[in-house]
């Protein structure tokens, strides 16, 4: 063999090489394959938006848009396809007072299309652009209930001293299905007397359960009722406060760990700058004696007590048991995101050796939970200025995360960290009470999964940053 035939082999031999080592990360990195990212400008600004079946019966986002800033002015509803980056007009002209779209299979057929609602009204698509009114009960809001109902076969509603489930009915319309009794509060005002009840979540999982609190009782105690709708009685929970501590309703929770319910919530002794949030994690359970149970979990964070604290339930480590996820910016100006992962022993009770992951850049936004590389691990989006980030999980390294994003898009109209809206784009998972996000997932018929981040144009309407994953 002369030397030009040794050398053109070694070529051919590298080439192979390369090949196999690309074949290789393919079958590793599924992310690259399975999601997408693209941009899309909206003829109004984001309110509302929910996974759902459309009109050509393809799997694709509901979104309902204002016609003004800040949510305001007249409504419409539209469909954007994900896999064909297409929208379409669904509604027109919809009450200015609508605030939510949700996805329910009102005809029966096992197809989750859209309802619209506003305070005291829910529509449906009629065709043609057209509305049809589907309920009409004064108290209805279908904001008035966190947590997630797709696929649900009913609607729940609730207001001062009621929870209402609403089911489908004849003729294409909603009627009632079962009614709840709530506490009642009332608050003395310069004008009357303000009553009023603790908020509702329905918690993921079966049975399905929902959760009315926390109220804080006196000092120290906390109560939560909780509504299971398998034929069981309500019941009472109270938790305590392990000293002379205040509880920060602004990053409380309520989740669910293989199937135990829990308040994850923190708290504070004292206000200073260097003062940090106390994390407390409490076991949901019938309290006959009101005196109050301590939190099965309870250690001080490194998150200073202005910045948002996430509580996450999700199986980190890939081995069948629900782990306790906490994310949140650190250092006094935010300069840090921190992710914490205590593993799941079942039960609601967790190892207390976590794993850490740390970031060294200022976020601006984040959503810690949805799986968008198809592995089956929870991965972390990240805003960073005016890039979005994708961090895949790591099940069985020593850190919760990768060292590295495995990708990096531009995001046009990206948002500042002081222009946080709360009333733009509900998310399928809901989030904490008072933490306002431009990131938010949805879950797609059929399986497929959907993030958004919400932008600005120069004109105020909404440009979505779509990550989406079949």
């Amino acid at each position: 063999m002369n030397e030009a035939e040794t050398r053109a082999e070694r070529i051919d031999s590298a080439q192979k090489g390369r090949f196999l080592a690309l074949l290789f990360l393919l079958v590793l990195l599924p992310t690259v394959l399975s999601a997408q990212t693209f941009s899309v400008s909206l003829p109004g600004t984001l309110v509302s938006a929910t996974g759902v079946t459309g009109p050509s019966g393809r799997p694709g986002l509901a979104l309902l848009l204002a016609a003004g800033k800040d949510g305001k002015g007249a409504k419409s509803l539209l469909f954007l396809d994900p896999e064909r980056r297409s929208l379409q007009r669904w509604i027109d002209n919809l009450h200015e007072e609508t605030n939510a779209v949700i996805a329910f299979d009102l005809a029966g057929k096992g197809v989750a299309g859209p309802l619209a609602g506003m305070p005291g009204a829910i529509f449906a698509p009629a065709g043609g652009g057209a509305a049809r009114k589907v309920l009409n009960e004064s108290n209805v809001d279908l904001r008035s209930v966190a947590g997630v109902a797709a696929g649900r076969p009913w609607i729940p509603a609730a207001h001062t001293g009621l929870l209402e489930l609403f089911e489908r009915g004849a003729g294409g319309a909603l009627q009632h299905r079962g009614v709840y009794q709530l506490p009642v509060k009332a608050e003395k005002q310069r004008w009357g007397l303000r009553l009023s009840s603790p908020p509702v979540t329905l918690l993921p999982g079966e049975p399905p359960l929902f959760v009315v609190g926390p109220q804080v009782a006196g000092r120290r105690r906390i109560e939560t009722i909780l509504i299971p709708l398998d034929g069981t009685a309500q019941q009472e929970a109270w938790s305590l406060l392990p000293g002379e501590e205040r509880l920060m309703m602004s990053d409380r929770r309520y989740l669910r760990f293989d199937g135990t319910p829990v308040l994850a919530a923190t708290s504070f002794d004292k206000i200073g700058v260097f003062a940090k949030k106390r994390f407390r994690l409490y076991l949901l359970g019938r309290d006959r004696s009101r005196k109050g149970s301590l939190p099965s979990l309870a250690f001080e964070t490194d998150c200073p007590l202005w910045f948002p604290l996430d509580s996450v339930s999700a199986d980190a480590d890939g081995d069948g048991h629900q782990d306790l996820v906490i994310v949140h910016a650190a250092g006094l100006q935010g300069k840090e995101l921190q992710v914490t992962a205590y593993h799941g022993l079942g039960g609601g009770h967790f190892d207390s050796r976590p794993r850490h992951w740390k970031l060294a850049d200022q976020p601006t936004d984040w959503l810690y939970g949805p799986d968008l590389t198809g592995d089956g691990v929870p991965d972390l989006l990240v805003l960073m200025g005016d890039r979005l980030l994708l961090y895949p999980g790591d099940p069985k390294g020593s850190r919760p995360l990768a060292g590295r994003p495995i990708w990096a898009v531009a995001v046009p109209g990206a948002p500042k960290p002081d222009g946080r809206d709360s009333d733009r784009g509900g998310s399928d998972q809901g989030s904490g009470p008072n933490r306002d996000r431009f990131l938010t997932v949805h879950e797609l018929p059929g399986g497929g999964r959907t993030a958004l981040l919400q932008g600005a144009q120069k004109d105020g309407k909404t440009v979505l940053t779509v990550v989406w994953r079949k």
